[in-house]
């Protein structure tokens, strides 16, 4: 038994310095973190290819191209598109601030009964030198620079990252079925079955869930920039783009482009309520086919946690990880079901639980009561026959009188 006790304690504490020292070491091992990730999502396809004839490194090399293309090819369509956009926003500026002192602001002053206010741009940019003037004196402006070079350091640590993932993520597919594998032959042999079942469903799960999210936002994406340029707004396609990827978050999405398609509907349109209706529309109907079309075909109940549970999965993610957190919050939610699922099994089965049957399903319960109580009544039937048949042997017992 201390044996026993021993060993185990040994072995959490085994892992727990192993996690502490994959958190000392987690500006390099997030890299690979990020390249497993990407070759687990691309692995089904270098498969496919894989199992056509193809060799390996040549099925990767394929998709990894195929990858760049379609990266290449957005870019160099959507790049102009944005850039335009975004040169119509910053020419837009004056005339909001133009809308702002002429028609909202006296109109905020006459609703509420305030003091009247304006945004003067002189005074604002006078302001604004004043102030780093002021609080930054030469050694901030030194920190500063400093500061500006060592970003500069980290601008070029990540851009080395970046091209490194893809290099590991080569590999890791290169090596993938020996790698599963190796982590197979770890697994304890007589836990192997229930693993290997548990991680399936895991893998099953989390797939489908990452493919059909990614799907969700590129048509949720097109959906909103479509409907946003129909109304006429000039910038509708940088907001639909940024809610639609803003929707890997749950109704951030939502409340992103809709509090941005609001502001630039007011600077372009001014306080025109009909322009306003309609952004409200676009967006509703953009949360409708949602709700009603791209997340039942295409994710279905992948998850299995309620809408509360989805909103408290994603601010403890917030919490522990800040944006990284809020991002992986859906599919390791996903996966902590699954484990949960099989760990209520496994206490439902377990000696701590009990043997004493539970009822599953109301019509069950209904059928356990119709018998119990058919029993009774035989049983008041059967006591009933027995009750007249000692009457019947006292009554033959008695002799008459003479």
């Amino acid at each position: 038994m201390v044996d026993r006790t021993l060993r185990r304690i040994f072995i959490l504490t085994g892992i727990v310095l192993i996690l502490w020292v994959l958190y000392l070491l987690k500006p390099v091992v997030l890299p690979f973190i990020v390249a497993f990730l990407v070759a687990y999502l691309f692995n089904p396809l270098v498969q496919k290819f894989h199992q056509i004839g193809l060799p390996r490194w040549l099925a990767i090399s394929i998709v990894f191209i195929g990858i760049g293309v379609v990266l290449t090819l957005a870019i160099s369509y959507l790049v102009p598109l944005i850039w335009q956009q975004l040169m119509y926003a910053k020419s837009s500026i004056p005339a909001g601030i133009h809308w702002l002192n002429d028609t909202f602001l006296p109109w905020l002053s006459r609703t509420f009964n305030l003091v009247q206010m304006e945004i003067d741009k002189h005074q604002l940019s006078t302001a604004v030198m004043d102030y780093i003037q002021t609080n930054y004196s030469a050694d901030s402006l030194q920190t500063m620079a400093l500061k500006i070079a060592q970003s500069g350091l980290s601008f070029i640590q990540i851009g080395g990252t970046v091209v490194l993932i893809p290099i590991i993520a080569f590999y890791f597919l290169l090596d993938w079925d020996r790698m599963l594998d190796s982590m197979r032959r770890l697994i304890p042999r007589p836990y192997e079955q229930s693993t290997l079942k548990i991680v399936g469903e895991c893998h099953s799960v989390l797939g489908a869930f990452v493919k059909g999210q990614f799907l969700v936002m590129l048509l949720l994406g097109i959906v909103y920039a479509v409907g946003l340029q129909l109304i006429g707004l000039e910038v509708g396609l940088i907001i639909g783009m940024v809610a639609g990827l803003a929707s890997i978050i749950p109704y951030l999405g939502f409340a992103v482009g809709i509090i941005a398609a609001v502001i630039a509907s007011l600077f372009q349109f001014g306080l025109d309520w009909m322009h306003l209706a309609l952004v409200v529309v676009v967006f509703m109907i953009g949360q409708a086919v949602e709700g009603y079309i791209l997340q039942p075909f295409l994710l279905g109940d992948k998850i299995g946690l309620s809408p509360v549970a989805v909103v408290f999965a994603v601010l403890a993610g917030a919490q522990l990880a800040g944006f990284l957190g809020m991002l992986i919050a859906l599919p390791v939610a996903a996966v902590i079901v699954v484990l949960l699922k099989h760990a209520r099994e496994w206490y439902e089965k377990s000696q701590l639980y009990g043997t004493q049957t539970i009822f599953t399903s109301n019509a069950e319960a209904d059928s356990i009561s119709i018998e119990t109580s058919q029993l009774e009544v035989d049983i008041e039937i059967k006591d009933q026959i027995a009750k007249d048949q000692q009457v019947a042997e006292k009554s033959s017992n008695i002799e008459p009188k003479p």
